[in-house]
Formats: structure tokens, sequence, C-alpha cells
């Protein structure tokens, strides 16, 4: 871990948190403890209190830096040329990313929402950014003739969501990726094709 030195501060709060969401994805944001995050990076307490000031801290650190990935992924997906091309980056990054490191960490927010004002916040945060980029891409692909004129953007990138969410619970209960590619794959057409045409 760098010393506190200004230049490498920010890249030992970004390890810090990387770290955090780790020991989230295996044991809950409920059973975070900033020890077990000292000792997975193999620091004390001490030195993570020199860049983290609270369990709090840490905590909020790591949902916006989650919110951050997401953004960053779902703007990846959106700059493909071909909205074929930015639905299954869509499902390439963010239902089955490579690694998949926060994805329960993700999944646990929504679980904890339920309960956790600070937790339930963060979804709302996610949720948004989630709908925003999905239903601009859509209204894009809409503007440009390649999606019926009459489609409802946000309803559409509301029902997108609420699949993708779906199919990460049916990954944590077993569901093959193959089979989640075909789940989407289906949804997503039934979900843009237009009014009154067959749904492959």
């Amino acid at each position: 871990m760098p010393k506190v030195v200004p230049e490498y501060k920010d890249e030992a709060r970004r390890r810090i948190i990387e770290a955090a969401i780790a020991e989230a994805d295996e044991k809950g944001f409920a059973s975070l403890k900033m020890e077990d995050v000292a000792a997975r990076l193999g620091i004390s307490r001490a030195t993570l209190y020199l860049y983290i000031k609270s369990r709090d801290d840490l905590v909020s650190s790591a949902l916006f830096f989650i919110r951050s990935q997401l953004a960053g992924s779902l703007e990846g997906a959106r700059s493909s040329d071909t909205l074929e091309g930015t639905l299954s980056a869509i499902f390439e990054k963010i239902i089955y990313p490579e690694g998949g490191t926060g994805m329960n960490a993700v999944m646990e927010l929504f679980a904890g929402a339920v309960r956790d004002e600070q937790l339930q916040a963060a979804v709302r945060k996610n949720y948004r950014a989630m709908h925003d980029l999905i239903a601009g891409t859509l209204d894009e692909e809409r503007t440009a003739g390649r999606l019926p004129a009459d489609l409802d953007t946000d309803l559409s990138a509301k029902i997108i969501i609420s699949v993708a969410l779906g199919i990460r619970m049916g990954a944590a209960a077993g569901l093959e990726r193959d089979e989640a590619e075909r789940i989407w794959d289906a949804a997503v057409h039934r979900i843009l094709a237009p009014r009154g045409s067959p749904a492959e």
C-alpha cells in the first residue's frame, strides 16, 4: 500500500474500495468490516483509516465505485455501432461480465435495500443510470428508424432492466450462461419487435 503522498492517495483509496467490494461479494455489505478489508490488503486498520474515514465512508465509496463502473459499462455498451451490438454488450458487460467481481455485491444491494436507506439510495441511483442510458439508446435507434416509431422507450428500458435483474437472480440459482443468453435474446426481441409482428 503506498504511503500517504498526494499522487498515491487516489490509487490507495481505489485499491481499498476494490478490496471492500471483493469482501462484499463474499460476505455481503451487511457483514463488511474495516479489519477484514485491511487484512485482505495486508495493511493495518490504522493505515486503512488514513484513506477511509469510517465504515460508512467505505460502504458509500464502494457503492459509488460500483455505480461508476456500471455507468462506464453502460456507456461502453451504448457506443456499439448497432442496437444488436449494444444489447449484446449489455449482456456481456453487465449481466455476465468477465470475472463477475462486484455482481454478488450488486445483487445484494437490491436485497439489502428493502431495509437499509443507504443501500436503497444507491439502488435508486444505479437503476436510474441504467434506465437513462438504455432509454437513451432506444430513443436514438427509434429516431434512426431502426425501432418502431411507437416504441415506448421508457417502458422498454424498464422491462429490459427487469429481465437483466431476473437473469442475474437466475444465475445465482444456477442458471447457465448459454440459457441466460437465450432468455436475454428472446426477451429483448419480444420487447423491441414492431407491434403486430411475430416475435421470434
